[in-house]
């Protein structure tokens, strides 16, 4: 009994921490100047086994037939090779927008550009993004 104690413990300290990353991720840039649209997030996360995960998350509209998602995850305590699911969720409706596979170093990003016939999703100034594996949210943050 103790266990499943710490295990939920642990669980909830950790989606508090992953609230607070949310809510401490002021960092948006929203540029209206012409045609152009550029909004930035800060990913935080709890640690993995003693690892804090970190990462960035870029939406720019160039033109509206221009649009690009860059997604960067680093310092994620995982197996090299393991997947991770980029989640935008726009008025509670969630899109997987693609996957980050992860490197040796714990590393990865998701690049995506509508110029390369890329499915780019739609962001806009309040959207999370959020890197899960599995159904575990490890990163995520606020445009």
């Amino acid at each position: 009994m103790k266990t499943s104690w710490k295990l939920s413990r642990r669980a909830m300290l950790g989606l508090a921490t992953l609230a607070l990353g949310i809510a401490a991720s002021p960092f948006v840039l929203a540029d209206g100047g012409g045609s152009s649209t550029r909004l930035k997030t800060r990913l935080s996360g709890a640690a993995i086994d003693g690892k804090t995960p970190s990462g960035s998350a870029e939406f720019r509209m160039d033109t509206p037939s221009r649009t690009r998602l860059e997604v960067e995850v680093e310092n994620v305590n995982l197996a090299a090779g393991t997947l991770l699911d980029v989640i935008i969720t726009h008025n509670a409706v969630e899109t997987n927008a693609g996957q980050i596979k992860l490197s040796s170093l714990g590393t990865g990003e998701l690049e995506l550009d509508s110029q390369k016939g890329q499915i780019v999703p739609p962001v806009v100034k309040g959207d999370t993004v959020t890197v899960k594996n599995g159904v575990a949210a490890i990163l995520a943050g606020a445009f």
